[in-house]
């Protein structure tokens, strides 16, 4: 059994058949955000339940992590136990990872049949498995 994770292209086509096969209902899509300024941002369909953003991990991401994490502990913030996370563990997972985060998280306003449940609990399986491995 082959132990790589096939990578998700960051491309809104490929993000949403993938989303739809998981369920979600064609009434909601992936688009690219092309920029930050106003013009730009009113081309995005509204409402927005969730921003995909990709950027490079290294040592310098790790550490404001764990700075961050230590700053919201020491501040007494936490996090809502209705957050969905799924730590990524395994390489080339990310947009998988982060459709999933951002379907579970959204599951009140997303209509989604059993379907995504099941799907999640296979996705979730494999995901261990690989890990594994």
């Amino acid at each position: 059994m082959s132990t790589k994770w096939l990578p998700l292209e960051s491309n809104p086509d490929v993000m949403n058949k993938f989303i739809y096969k998981l369920g979600v209902p064609k009434d909601w899509s992936v688009v690219d955000v092309f920029g930050l300024d106003d013009e730009l941002l009113s081309t995005i369909p509204s409402p927005v339940l969730a921003v995909l953003l990709l950027y490079p991990l290294g040592k310098e991401h790790d550490k404001l992590v764990k700075e961050e994490e230590e700053r919201i502990k020491s501040s007494g913030q936490s996090v809502s136990d209705q957050v969905y996370f799924l730590h990524q563990t395994i390489r080339n997972a990310c947009g998988t990872v982060a459709l999933l985060h951002a379907v579970a998280n959204n599951t009140g306003r997303i209509k989604l049949g059993e379907m995504f449940v099941q799907v999640l609990s296979c996705m979730l399986l494999l995901i261990t498995l690989v890990a594994s491995n």
